[in-house]
């Protein structure tokens, strides 16, 4: 099973929890997670020209996706969004790295961006546990600030 197929099974797994078991947050998340893979595929370079150079498409997505997990943490009463904003920060400074390095070996590249977004993956599966253990502990978990 190639790393792609891996992770997007990862994806899903991890959206439809978070779909079906999280609070509004989480779903939020889930869905950014979705959307931006989606328009990162779209709008990355062609596979052969793939990470040669700075892949902007992926570097605008980065930055959309940064904005709506900064929001989350301004909003929610959740600490994990704040955690996924710094992953896109650390992804946001590899692609600044491929420019300011331009010699960066692709597949060097292409590992360091792709880091992030597991491990957020996986960051979303917890937060969603922890809302389900805050709902069975209290009965109620509060999505926002008021």
């Amino acid at each position: 099973m190639t790393r792609q197929m891996m992770f997007i099974g990862l994806l899903v797994l991890s959206s439809i929890y978070g779909f079906a078991k999280g609070g509004r947050p989480e779903q939020i998340g889930a869905a950014t997670f979705v959307s931006g893979v989606i328009a990162s595929i779209a709008l990355a370079h062609p596979v052969g020209f793939r990470f040669q150079g700075v892949e902007h498409g992926m570097l605008f997505v980065d930055t959309a996706m940064l904005g709506v997990f900064l929001w989350l943490s301004f909003k929610s009463t959740r600490f994990w969004p704040l955690w996924v904003s710094g992953m896109l920060v650390a992804e946001l400074s590899v692609h600044t790295m491929r420019v300011a390095v331009p010699a960066v070996v692709p597949k060097a590249y292409m590992d360091a961006v792709a880091l992030w977004s597991w491990i957020a993956q996986i960051i979303l599966i917890a937060a969603t546990w922890r809302h389900q253990q805050r709902l069975a502990r209290l009965g109620v978990d509060k999505s926002w600030k008021t």
